[in-house]
């Protein structure tokens, strides 16, 4: 017979103590410890889910085919909640062909864009990236602008930028533009580990959203749709209507998860978004949202190692 030694046996086991509420304030004054609440549970176990390990790279595509969806708005809070938690660089990069406003939408943006980012030879260190972003000081997330010029933005190029940035930063968010069918949308979905697809309360920024999921299950990719968050966007404070409730359930049965963002004035101002200027609510439902996407990254480990996207031949298809 071996001999046995059991933890329990010898050492006590350890009872967390409250960090906020009247229990807090219970154990500072009498030491008679009752452990965290229920809310506090949850919100530990929130802080948890953002935290988690992620082996390699993990790149999440925020998608609808309709414009003025607060697609910018989903990108930055998400992203903003992910760089605000994790240990690691979380980069959000402007996919939009059109140039879209995502760097406006930070307090610090940089003179830097894809195009300086491709045209510098000199790429070794974080800072030599980090002179082409920009940052929302409130949070970390940095952002890759789109560029002015007249040229626009490329399949090619994206996937380039990617796998540059993607030396220092594990976790990118991509905003994409309002096209479904052009080849930035084939380098994304090359790209993309998960989805997050946006809506509005309003039944017509729903139904797009319904038919952003649609043609993607149609297109090959039902496995990003069943993995996929769903965010719901108040952005001009209605009240859903009954057709809306009834998409919003349907959501719910065809992706992972769905989260409701509250209408907020800080948002609807159109400014550089300051995470900490956010409604509790709407900070809140961000975090939420964001713990979701990371939940998939325990998943990114199954990726074979080093793989990157690979810009196709001629008459090749995405692989």
């Amino acid at each position: 017979m071996q001999a046995q030694v059991r933890q329990a046996d010898l050492v006590r086991p350890y009872k967390p103590t409250p960090e906020s509420g009247w229990r807090k304030k219970l154990y500072k004054t009498t030491k008679i410890n009752l452990g965290p609440g229920a809310s506090e549970r949850e919100w530990n176990d929130l802080r948890r889910r953002l935290k988690v390990n992620l082996r390699g790279t993990y790149v999440i595509a925020v998608l609808q085919q309709k414009g003025g969806v607060s697609k910018t708005t989903a990108a930055l809070g998400i992203g903003a909640a992910l760089a605000h938690y994790r240990s690691d660089k979380v980069v959000a990069i402007d996919a939009n062909p059109a140039s879209g406003n995502l760097s406006k939408r930070i307090n610090e943006p940089s003179t830097g864009t894809w195009r300086t980012l491709l045209a510098d030879p000199n790429l070794h260190s974080y800072s030599d990236f980090r002179h082409h972003l920009g940052m929302d000081s409130s949070s970390g997330l940095e952002v890759l602008a789109g560029d002015p010029g007249d040229a626009v933005l490329t399949g090619r190029e994206l996937v380039m930028a990617w796998q540059r940035l993607a030396r220092v930063y594990p976790v990118a968010l991509l905003d994409c533009g309002n096209q479904m069918r052009d080849d930035i949308t084939a380098a994304v979905l090359s790209m993309a580990d998960a989805v997050v697809v946006v809506s509005t309360t309003r039944y017509d920024g729903a139904e797009a959203a319904q038919q952003t999921l649609n043609w993607l299950i149609s297109h090959g990719y039902p496995g990003l749709v069943r993995e996929a968050v769903m965010v719901i966007s108040n952005v001009n404070k209605i009240t859903p209507t009954k057709a809306v409730r009834n998409l919003h359930e349907g959501f719910e049965r065809v992706v992972r998860a769905v989260h409701d963002i509250p209408y907020d004035p800080h948002l609807s101002d159109a400014t550089a978004v300051d995470f900490n200027r956010l409604a509790p609510a709407t900070r809140r439902a961000f975090i939420e949202a964001a713990a979701s996407v990371a939940d998939g990254f325990v998943k990114a480990a199954d990726k074979d190692p080093g793989y990157r996207p690979q810009w196709p031949e001629q008459g090749e298809g995405w692989r």
